[in-house]
């Protein structure tokens, strides 16, 4: 029984005919078989519905909560947040406007006016960044429901990468045993059943970057932040890695705003040391860039009517079987 409910049943202790609790000694007026009857059976119902409540939480929960990435394991887990708290909260601002941008392209598209509303809300995210990573699903949630294994992909790749920066941060870390630690991430990561894989051609998203140019600006400027960070930890140890953040930092509250070429804002030429010495998550990482650039340009149309939802949902079918994504799940109400 649950404890909640145990609380309700002390030894010694009865229940009166108007409701009041009282004592069993007082109740010795009452015939002991009828109170121990009336006793019984009230118990068997409390437990009934105690154990009904727990079953409909429990199947509610696993119905309304998406499926978890894998879980976190090892000492350097959090380093970023407890060593480098001031680039953890930028790397938060950005995670969040990643999520929304995706869930207001989802909804209503990519154009001049989303796009003015849009950077607005980064601005004010930069100005007050904050300290914790968002709940995807609560920031983005029809997104989350209409669009399971994009939203999932996407979920999963940004944990690989929060880790990722984790191992590099960790006060412990050596090349070798960074190398260890970043393997064993990967080998994690492709196990999962929503980790890209490398499609084949390339998309070059224009139109997207044309619809919002200031919004883009600012989610290009945080990916090169991530960059840019992965850099300075994997190119310095952990005396000197404090300084180099923290002007890495200092750089970007002052030109987020800048138009920088694509190629500037990935892993391969804003981390050189780290595409160098760990090209194995580089890579992946510079594909979950990509993957999110060639999610905007299928969404810049939206889906505010049902023609225009049920295009977006092929286009999205499409590019999630380009990435080698399962396309059930997607447009699915």
């Amino acid at each position: 029984m649950p404890r909640s409910f145990a609380h309700g049943f002390r030894p010694g202790i009865g229940f009166a005919h108007d409701g009041r609790e009282s004592s069993n000694r007082r109740l010795t007026a009452l015939p002991s078989t009828s109170f121990g009857a009336v006793s019984s059976a009230r118990m068997r119902r409390f437990r009934l519905l105690a154990s009904a409540g727990i079953l409909l939480l429990a199947a509610a929960r696993a119905t309304a909560q998406p499926e978890e990435p894998f879980p976190p394991k090892g000492s350097y887990t959090n380093s970023v947040h407890r060593f480098f708290p001031d680039l953890d909260a930028r790397l938060n601002a950005v995670r969040y406007g990643r999520w929304r941008a995706v869930e207001i392209a989802w909804l209503s598209g990519i154009n001049a006016r989303l796009d003015q509303e849009f950077s607005s809300y980064l601005l004010v995210l930069l100005a007050h960044p904050p300290r914790f990573a968002p709940e995807a699903d609560r920031v983005a949630p029809r997104f989350a429901r209409e669009a399971v294994p994009i939203f999932r992909a996407l979920r999963w790749g940004q944990v690989f990468e929060q880790q990722a920066l984790d191992i590099l941060a960790a006060p412990d870390a050596t090349p070798v045993l960074v190398e260890e630690r970043l393997r064993r991430l990967l080998g994690l990561y492709r196990r999962e059943r929503y980790a890209l894989s490398q499609p084949e051609g390339e998309v070059v998203p224009v139109e997207a970057l044309h619809a919002a140019p200031v919004s883009a600006r600012i989610l290009l400027a945080g990916t090169r932040l991530f960059a840019l960070a992965a850099e300075d930890l994997a190119a310095s140890d952990f005396g000197q890695q404090r300084w180099r953040v923290k002007k890495t930092v200092e750089e970007f509250d002052r030109s987020f705003a800048l138009d920088r070429p694509m190629e500037q804002s990935t892993y391969r030429v804003a981390a050189p040391t780290l595409a160098s010495r760990y090209a194995i998550v580089a890579d992946p990482l510079d594909r979950l860039a990509h993957f999110r650039a060639e999610l905007f340009e299928a969404l810049v149309a939206g889906g505010q009517t049902p023609q225009t939802r049920g295009a977006r949902d092929e286009r999205a079918k499409q590019l999630a079987r380009r990435w080698g994504l399962p396309a059930e799940g997607i447009g699915d109400r």
